[in-house]
C-alpha cells in the first residue's frame, strides 16, 4: 500500500508542478509549486520509509 500511495503521490507533484508552470503569471502559481514540493516529500517518503511490521 505504501508503494502505490507513493507513486500516487508522486504523480499528484507532477501535476501540481505542470499546474505551476502553467499558471507562472498568476499569484496561484507559487501555491501550486508549493504543494507540488509536499506531494514530491510525502512520495518520496512512502516510497523510502520501511513500513512497520504488523502487530500480533
Amino acid at each position: 500500500m505504501n508503494r502505490f500511495r507513493g507513486v500516487f503521490m508522486v504523480m499528484a507533484a507532477g501535476v501540481a508542478f505542470w499546474e505551476g508552470w502553467r499558471l507562472r503569471s498568476t499569484r496561484f502559481a507559487l501555491s501550486a509549486v508549493g504543494l507540488g514540493v509536499l506531494a514530491l516529500a510525502l512520495g518520496l517518503w512512502h516510497l523510502l520509509h520501511k513500513p512497520a511490521k504488523p502487530r500480533e
